[in-house]
């Protein structure tokens, strides 16, 4: 055998099992880095979604300037729990990293800056991105830059309105019939009747054999110092014996003001929950100034007096 043979049998002895000694080495620590990476993001998660057990990725891509970061589908098992995002924008001050998590029905739970590099304007653009929860995310999401003249606060509406045509074209969870919380998934509309009462409209469906849900929608003052109504939709179920055990305030027919003024307005909803609709009585919504969402309150008051009518009736 030739020294050259030797030299080329000894060279690709050499690269096979430098070959396998990385295929090796790959198989045996990349599901370990993997596996700590999942407990990682899962530890972030629960922070978010408490019953949070696993997630699934989405693809990531950078449009128009914007970073999807983190694109994930949340689970409790099997159970789809809501969808989970981090974005970045730069500009010639900085960067803007944010972060949302969702609820299955596509609406903001949760909305934070993880970073905001921006020399102007970063008490107004945190106001402004507060503005955005409880919203739905797509990519008609409203403007919330509208008539501004910060950068920061445009290209953070640019960042939300691309979020949202990302989340568009994400894999969607199946949305539940909307009574299942409160009548299971089993539940039968027996009938459905609709009727206006006190300036308001209102849908009644009989649920079969459980008791009944109203869909109330109303206009009210929403801002103090204007005249100017816009009204809200409230979804009140109860069962055979008048109590309340259910609400819905959808957000994509709630027209007041929204952020934290619709938490609240939705909290103060939410505390109604455990009361017979016959023992609701005026005067729970506040005074002017002693509560964030008084207007919204008030209205949402006034609805569930307008419930109590009709269901005595």
């Amino acid at each position: 055998m030739s020294k050259t043979m030797k030299s080329l049998i000894v060279f690709l002895s050499v690269l096979v099992v430098g070959i396998l000694l990385s295929v090796g080495t790959y198989m045996i620590f990349n599901p370990i880095k993997e596996e700590r990476a999942k407990i990682e993001t899962l530890s972030v998660l629960k922070g978010y979604f408490k019953s949070a057990t696993d997630f699934e990725n989405n693809a990531l891509e950078t449009t128009d300037g914007v970073e999807i970061l983190k694109s994930l589908r949340v689970y409790e098992d099997e159970k789809p729990l809501g969808y989970f995002y981090e974005a970045n924008i730069n500009n010639d001050f900085g960067n803007m990293k944010i972060r949302l998590s969702l609820d299955t029905k596509d609406v903001i739970q949760t909305i934070e800056f993880l970073e905001m590099n921006q020399t102007m304007y970063q008490a107004q653009t945190e106001a402004m991105l507060e503005t955005y929860k409880l919203s739905k995310l797509s990519g008609d999401i409203f403007d919330g830059a509208a008539g501004a003249t910060s950068i920061s606060k445009k290209d953070l509406s640019h960042l939300i309105r691309i979020l949202g045509h990302h989340h568009d074209q994400t894999d969607k969870f199946e949305i539940s019939l909307p009574y299942q919380p409160f009548y299971g998934d089993d539940y039968v509309i027996e009938t459905t009747e609709n009727t206006t009462a006190e300036g308001a409209t209102i849908v009644i469906e009989t649920i079969e054999g459980q008791g009944v849900v109203y869909t109330i929608t109303k206009a009210g003052i929403y801002q103090t110092g204007s005249i100017e109504e816009k009204s809200i939709t409230l979804v009140v179920a109860l069962d055979n014996d008048g109590e309340i055990i259910g609400i819905l305030l959808p957000v994509e027919l709630y027209n007041h003001t929204k952020g934290n003024f619709m938490t609240n307005a939705l909290e103060f909803a939410e505390s109604f929950v455990g009361m017979n609709i016959a023992d609701v009585v005026d005067g729970q919504a506040g005074a002017t100034g002693e509560v964030v969402a008084h207007n919204s309150r008030t209205l949402l008051e006034d609805m569930f007096l307008i419930i109590q009518g009709v269901h005595g009736a």
